[in-house]
């Protein structure tokens, strides 16, 4: 590991257009096949960094810091990748140059996937990084009653770190997603005051929808995770 970067500042005002430079993996290899023959070719002014998509999870976010902090000088690619796996397989090919993960949160503790995909692949931590994880309460209806919600959606990792709160809603059904931006999209879909998302106050502005309990709903108030940044 190169260093070890404590509490980076993290402004959830930042940036105003999230879309900003994002692409798919596929997207990515398109354009790579069609303009560059190697990605190393333009390694000088252009940097590749994955993360778990789509737009607006907090590993989104983390990338979005972390670019802030360290390349605000260079073009880069935000490489929005469906899962964990996707973006170790595409890190080992020499497809990206960096990927941003999740490794641990000090309310649901070490991410499972991600760490046995770090024990088994070739890649290099560059650095670890934290930033607060804020979740808030979010439903398409506003104004609308806590009481009006049936059925809640989110990742694994906010249902773990919101547990406490969870729990005093045992007639919530819970529905899991592939990631929190995920599950704030199918409240911007299914329109209903009954649904409901844990996730964060910028994808809530994304979609245009609404929250209702803000931080904190996590076990912790100082609620956090750290992420890698992962080099071949």
């Amino acid at each position: 590991m190169d260093n070890f970067i404590k509490n980076i500042y993290f402004d959830y005002s930042l940036p105003k257009n999230l879309s900003l430079n994002v692409v798919t993996i596929n997207n990515y290899k398109y354009f790579l096949k069609n303009i560059y023959s190697n990605v190393h070719q333009y390694n000088d002014t252009t940097i590749s960094i994955a993360f778990l998509g789509p737009m607006g999870t907090y590993s989104h976010l983390a990338t979005l810091t972390y670019i802030k902090n360290f390349f605000f000088k260079k073009k880069i690619f935000n490489i929005s990748c469906n899962s964990f796996t996707e973006i170790f397989f595409y890190m080992e090919k020499n497809i990206i140059n960096f990927a941003i993960v999740p490794i641990e949160n000090n309310c649901s503790g070490i991410i499972n996937k991600v760490n046995t995909l770090l024990k088994n692949s070739s890649l290099k931590i560059h650095y670890e990084f934290e930033i607060p994880i804020k979740h808030c309460l979010i439903t398409y209806t506003k104004y609308n009653n806590i009481n009006n919600i049936h059925e809640i959606f989110s990742h694994a990792e906010p249902f773990k770190q919101c547990s406490l709160f969870i729990n005093k809603h045992p007639l919530w059904k819970k529905h899991f997603c592939n990631s929190t931006a995920a599950a704030i999209k199918k409240i911007s879909i299914f329109k209903s005051q009954n649904f409901a998302a844990i996730g964060n106050k910028k994808t809530a502005e994304l979609y245009k929808l609404n929250i209702i309990k803000t931080y904190p709903i996590s076990n912790k108030i100082n609620n956090k995770t750290k992420f890698l940044v992962l080099k071949k």
